[in-house]
């Protein structure tokens, strides 16, 4: 039956590629670039400061939320360090906020002053510093702008006030603060004696809160009031740092890290009455770095969890008398609060609002908690990628993907991405196919809600865990002699000894040998097969008692090295034209100079040409090509930001590579789905397209039936038809 069966596709697939080629007789040069990707669920970085901005005043413009922090990408679109959301979607400002210099810019202030945006943060825009203004079209400057970076902005008496860590404006004497006429910059008396972080206005009077213990030469601890002339103090002052400083019910509020306020136990918040400090009830459980009023309430933000005693989750309202929460809170920091279109906004470093991913900036409606922007892509980190029944699957850091949660893992059907269950409750790096299974590693201890510690299998409906799984988190999973081997920073498994690698035969765990050791934090990173032998890479010195710096095979039996190993750690692996490829962070293999980069002939180590300058995390074989993937920005000295193509005399990048993220974009996953390569891991855009966390590869233009991308439908591609369907290779990398 299986014969016949095999002989009807054939029939089938000749007739098939001969109508294909009667239709489509394509020939002629392969054009690969990155394809349109897809932006995220509000921001890739934290957001610092919010403030609203109407463009045109009362004109009829919509009037805009400014969001100003760290980050390269807004949604679906780029946006450096500042974005404009119009209740429906972001925008850039311009070019926003590039450093000039500055290795990580970043905007700390906003406000608007004269009709224009005015930001304030640690950046050079042109020889603008510390300084600039949106006019709507064009960033302009504020004469020479500030020595060092401005935290805070507001507007007093018709002149704009600038607070920070400067001790001159304008090339004029300002210790930490400065007003500017619209012309000149000057000094408020001379200054406060350490750094500003917020300013307000209240009863008439400029108010300053930040690191300072004296103003104009008076002792004032923390807080002080400038009167237009003279600087003052606001009762004994605080114990420790002003961060936020608002006005509610005709009361100050200031924020910040102090206990004390006055004399009088505050815990991190206190309300000044005009003559003396008070207390808000029994404060937060940690840092305030927030403070609005919306919607009749005083509103905080920061690094607390607690406010008046009760559970909050880094935000809380006080409604005159007491304490409560907004939902089931943020997924961590808050350090800009602000109203728009009726709704409180809160930016940050959070993940998640109320639950519901929500990327550094979420609005809160009143009840719930939403997104700024959908985004169609991830909402965070890509560590591992692979394919299962058809499917790309993805893991990592991320917990929704395509608007829905997905909660570290998800899978992509070529046109969304979807849920697998519940997903897991930490990071997966580790995906690989097993007995027609889906099998996932990483530092989770639950998949679908079932116990699987760092180690479990998707049947197709729900996940399993594999036995009782391991002791400590699974960076690497490989299938060798009919059993999973699976590698990490583990030393037992399913209860048995098994150093940092173990083998899983369907039903139990074993160890191989005595696994490896040495060093200070010995672990496996990467596994794979080469010539019938299991090879096992990561941070360790020994393998199976035997001295193997950082790589080692493994013949079924006992643990050998590989001459003499590498010198640093090594991350990946891969089999190429007959050769194992090993990447990482070290610089010599086998005693060759080998950057980052080198190949195992089955006898000694050799480069690959001059190699990478940095860090390899991921390889695989594409097209003919070895692909690597990682921290790099050079590839046998070309420009190849954190990709690169070895066609096997030579590096070649892969368009303009991968870019945005702090401290650096970075590939961490390779794979090949659908004729495309994928990668994935941390960056927000690949080539000129916006691709947050995860992008694609491929033809610019795809031809029926050219399945071996030579750009012609041939006979050729029959053969590799009919070739990968005797393997069964088809349907395992997704081409049917």
């Amino acid at each position: 039956m299986a014969g016949t069966g095999v002989r009807r596709f054939l029939v089938f697939a000749i007739v098939l590629f001969a109508a294909a080629i009667k239709a489509d007789p394509a020939a002629g040069q392969c054009d690969f670039d990155w394809k349109p990707g897809q932006g995220l669920p509000g921001l890739n970085g934290y957001v610092n400061a919010l403030t609203t901005w109407d463009p045109d005043g009362n004109g009829p413009q919509q009037e805009l939320l400014i969001a100003g922090g760290n980050f390269t990408i807004a949604g679906d679109a780029e946006a450096n360090d500042i974005a404009a959301w119009d209740g429906n979607s972001w925008q850039p400002l311009g070019s926003g906020i590039t450093g000039g210099g500055v290795p990580d810019p970043e905007v700390c202030a906003l406000t608007v002053y004269n009709g224009e945006l005015v930001v304030g943060g640690v950046f050079t825009i042109g020889w603008r510093k510390g300084i600039a203004r949106w006019d709507g079209t064009s960033w302009q400057s504020f004469s020479s702008g500030m020595n060092g970076w401005v935290d805070a902005l507001t507007v007093y008496n018709g002149e704009l006030i600038a607070g920070g860590q400067f001790t001159t404006a304008g090339g004029v004497d300002a210790n930490y603060i400065a007003r500017w006429d619209g012309s000149f910059w000057h000094t408020l008396g001379n200054g406060v004696n350490n750094t500003v972080f917020a300013l307000t206005v209240y009863n008439g009077q400029l108010i300053a809160g930040g690191r300072f213990t004296t103003a104009g030469g008076v002792s004032a601890k923390y807080i002080a009031r400038w009167d237009g002339s003279n600087w003052q103090t606001l009762g004994s002052g605080m114990s420790d740092g002003v961060y936020t400083l608002t006005v509610y019910n005709g009361e100050l509020i200031a924020g910040g890290s102090f206990t004390t306020a006055g004399g009088i136990a505050t815990s991190r918040i206190a309300r000044w009455d005009g003559s003396n400090w008070q207390t808000l009830g029994s404060g937060m459980g940690g840092y305030v770095e927030a403070l609005t009023v919306y919607d009749g309430e005083l509103i905080a933000g920061g690094r607390f969890t607690t406010a008046g005693g009760v559970a909050t989750n880094y935000i809380a309202s006080w409604n005159g008398s007491s304490w409560q929460t907004l939902g089931s809170g943020m997924g961590g920091w808050v350090y800009a609060v602000t109203g728009y279109n009726s709704e409180l906004i809160a930016g940050g470093a959070f993940t998640t609002a109320g639950g519901v991913a929500a990327n550094k900036i979420a609005r809160w409606d009143g009840t719930s908690w939403h997104t700024l922007g959908m985004g169609s892509g991830m909402n965070n980190k890509v560590y591992a990628l692979t394919v299962y029944e058809g499917e790309l699957i993805a893991g990592g850091l991320f917990t929704s993907a395509s608007g829905v949660t997905t909660n570290r893992i998800g899978r992509w059907d070529d046109s969304n991405w979807q849920s697998l269950s519940s997903g897991m409750n930490s990071t997966v790096y580790a995906l690989t196919v097993y007995n027609g299974e889906l099998t996932a590693g990483g530092y989770f201890t639950s998949a679908g809600g079932t116990d699987a510690n760092y180690i479990a299998r998707w049947d197709g409906s729900s996940w399993h865990g594999l036995g009782s799984g391991i002791s400590g988190t699974v960076y690497a999973l490989t299938v060798y002699n009919g059993e999973i081997i699976a590698g990490g920073s583990f030393t037992t498994a399913g209860g048995v000894d098994a150093n940092y690698v173990a083998r899983w035969d369907g039903s139990s765990w074993h160890s191989l040998a005595s696994g490896m050791g040495g060093g200070s934090y010995p672990s496996v990173y990467a596994l794979t097969v080469y010539d019938s032998e299991l090879i096992a890479a990561g941070q360790f010195i020994v393998a199976g008692g035997t001295d193997a710096n950082y790589i080692a095979q493994w013949d079924g039996s006992s643990w050998q090295a590989l001459d003499s190993g590498m010198d640093d750690l090594v991350y990946a692996l891969t089999v190429y034209n007959g050769e194992l490829i090993a990447g990482g962070n070290f610089t010599t293999a086998g005693g060759v100079d080998a950057n980052h980069i080198a190949r195992w002939d089955g006898s000694s180590w050799q480069s690959l040409g001059s190699g990478l300058n940095s860090s390899v995390s991921a390889l695989i074989v594409y097209n003919g090509e070895l692909i690597a993937g990682g921290g790099f920005t050079t590839a046998g000295g070309v420009d190849a930001n954190c990709i690169a193509r070895w066609d096997g005399s030579s590096w070649q990048p892969l368009g303009s590579g991968m870019g945005g993220d702090y401290p650096g974009p970075y590939v961490h996953a390779l794979a090949v789905y659908n004729g495309e390569l994928i990668a994935g891991g941390s960056f927000s855009t690949a080539g000129d397209e916006v691709s947050a966390y995860w992008a694609r590869w491929g033809l610019t233009e795809v031809y029926t039936g050219d399945l071996n991308h030579d750009c012609a439908v041939d006979g050729l591609d029959l053969g590799w038809l009919v070739e990968r369907w005797l393997d069964e290779d088809c349907l395992y990398n997704g081409w049917c």
